[in-house]
């Protein structure tokens, strides 16, 4: 079993990474997992969702797998419905096999890879577009605690946005879009 850091040493990028490559890395805890998941779909420019969660007989997880949002198709009852009301939406899901799974190791107590599907069957989002990723834009507590300050002290939502995308260096780099800010301002 390798660990995540070798790839630092042997110079791999993320975007090449294939699933020899993958299979048998450990992670230390399933979040590290994630996170790491969630920095490489970011790269390739893909959405990603949580998919299965396995648990033994305590209830304890014992596998975890996320994969690409577009996995899968939608469920025929929802697109067939004869007392629809709205016209439905656009189809996302298409099909899309990538995904990530981790397992939990008894012997090492270390979470590893046990299957890593890198190939997509659609275009990627380009670095112009990766910010807007339903998985990618996320408001930090901090920057929400930020702006409920500075929303105390009588900016509008709108400045406040204004000031994240200049201390950021660009609407890329803000990590939320304007409606996540005031949403989250709504919510409290």
């Amino acid at each position: 079993m390798r660990k995540l850091m070798e790839f630092a040493n042997i110079g791999k990028d993320l975007s090449d990474l294939l699933e020899e490559d993958m299979i048998g890395v450990e992670f230390k805890s399933v979040e590290e997992a994630e996170s790491f998941y969630h920095i490489y779909s970011k790269i390739i420019g893909f959405s990603v969702r949580k998919n299965q969660c396995r648990k033994n007989q305590v209830r304890i997880v014992t596998t975890r797998s996320w994969c690409c949002s577009n996995e899968g198709f939608r469920r025929t009852k929802y697109i067939k419905n004869a007392n629809r009301v709205r016209e439905p939406r656009s189809e996302i899901r298409i099909g899309c096999r990538a995904m990530f799974r981790v397992c939990y190791s008894k012997i090492t107590k270390l979470w590893f890879v046990k299957e890593f599907q890198a190939n997509h069957n659609y275009c990627m989002a380009i670095d112009m577009q990766k910010h807007f990723l339903r998985s990618h834009h996320k408001i930090s507590a901090t920057e929400l605690e930020q702006a409920k300050l500075l929303k105390k002290a009588g900016m509008k939502t709108s400045e406040i946005w204004n000031l994240f995308v200049y201390q950021n260096g660009g609407l890329d780099k803000v990590g939320c879009t304007k409606k996540d800010l005031y949403n989250s301002l709504a919510a409290g």
